[in-house]
């Protein structure tokens, strides 16, 4: 996210970067702007103070994106949601928040915090285009101003368009959200809504380039296809958090699974892996019902084979306070969005008796994570049983073998 971009410091405690396409993009609107746009509100006015006005223009409409990303961070900084990092580049901004919106008024809010910006600065600027006119001053400054409040106007209006990834999806969002009670559904309406935008928006683009000559379709017709992207992103991620959603800690656990000793070296540990098996968490004991640590069988495949006949188990164990625990009666999405998408091991733990009631593993629900298709239905694989395996090792459920997917990212949430 932070490649090919330039740090701009802090602003309220939020690091801002600009990529070079904006620095790009910048100095090329600024030549335009001051040889083509000014001369005609004052053809006899100096080179300089067309380029200084210019760069001024350019400068506020950059500082007007800005805060449109800042009305997000800071709203959502009202509801608890920290933003990593605010970064300009040739499509606009981007406020990446840690999380997503825990309620259909903080999505509301969030969402609609940028566009207010913006139709405030609509105001703004139009006001101090109607003061300049009044008080008879200089054409070409209340040209930049009306200028500026058109752009804000416009920035206002596109992004209230009600589909992901626009500011105007996640409105859509909150009110579905409001509405039905089912958070993810409604970003997964709002995502197939960003995928009909996108297509429209690229269908215009070729209409520009074939039918009008004009070669602003070039561009519309990559807008089209970043929000054809993002939507993209939004619908996969609304699709794998629904149906997390959906699944208990305990739906997925692997029950009492057996114990290993801490001297068996990890080459043992690996022979006693079934082939192919998803990994599982063990317990690591020295002696008898006394677990000192858990292992993941997985670990035998992160070491260098030649070592592995003289590294035990108990040198690459972590300790039973170090590992990430849930209970088995939470949301698996709630214990992931805790724990980071994919964690070596869990604990799953009783509520009521505050009991190890089993592990899990990230092959444990990695069938859950697989990417629905272009519509955001789920293929055929996701309703695959989740694995299930008995104390004594053995599985059920290997998906026929076939070779397990990657794990996607849960998409963290990003405003545009």
């Amino acid at each position: 996210m932070t490649a090919g971009s330039l740090p701009f410091g802090r602003v309220f405690g939020i690091p801002v970067r600009v990529s070079w396409s904006v620095v790009i993009v910048s100095t090329i609107g600024s030549f335009v702007v001051a040889t083509n746009m000014l001369p005609r509100a004052d053809a006899d006015l100096k080179l300089w103070i067309r380029a200084l006005l210019a760069v001024l223009a350019v400068a506020l409409f950059l500082a007007s994106i800005l805060a449109h990303e800042f009305g997000h961070a800071l709203a959502a900084r009202r509801h608890g949601i920290s933003t990593s990092s605010i970064r300009l580049w040739i499509f606009g901004g981007v406020a990446a928040l840690s999380s997503v919106a825990r309620s259909p008024r903080a999505e509301f809010q969030i969402a609609a915090a940028g566009p207010a910006v913006n139709g405030s600065l609509t105001l703004a600027f139009a006001g101090l285009a109607a003061v300049n006119r009044w008080a008879g001053g200089p054409g070409v400054l209340g040209l930049v101003f009306a200028g500026l409040a058109i752009l804000n106007g416009l920035l206002t209006v596109t992004n209230l368009i009600p589909a992901a990834p626009l500011d105007g999806g996640r409105v859509l969002t909150s009110v579905l959200w409001h509405r039905t009670g089912r958070a993810e559904h409604a970003r997964l309406i709002s995502a197939r809504c960003g995928l009909v935008l996108s297509a429209s928006v690229i269908s215009f683009g070729f209409v520009e380039m074939l039918r009008w000559g004009r070669p602003e379709g070039l561009y519309t017709i990559a807008i089209g296809a970043f929000l054809g992207v993002a939507a993209r992103g939004d619908l996969n991620s609304a699709a794998i958090r629904r149906r997390l959603s959906d699944i208990s800690v305990a739906d997925i656990l692997v029950s009492t699974p057996r114990a290993v000793h801490d001297s068996l070296s990890l080459a043992e540990l690996h022979r006693l892996t079934p082939a192919g098996a998803p990994s599982r968490s063990l317990p690591v004991q020295r002696w008898e019902h006394e677990t000192i640590g858990y292992v993941s069988t997985a670990a035998a495949e992160s070491v260098a084979e030649p070592e592995r006949s003289w590294t035990s188990v108990g040198r690459v164990m972590t300790r039973p306070d170090l590992v990430p625990r849930a209970w088995t009666t939470e949301r698996l999405l709630d214990a992931l969005e805790r724990h980071g998408i994919a964690p070596p091991q869990i604990l799953c733990i009783d509520p009521a008796s505050g009991r190890t009631m089993g592990t899990v593993t990230p092959d444990q629900f990695r069938h859950l994570m697989i990417r629905p298709n272009l519509w955001g239905n789920d293929r055929a694989t996701t309703r695959a049983r989740p694995y299930r395996h008995t104390a004594v090792g053995g599985t059920e459920g290997s998906m026929g073998g076939r070779p397990l997917p990657e794990l996607p990212p849960l998409g963290v949430r990003t405003d545009t």
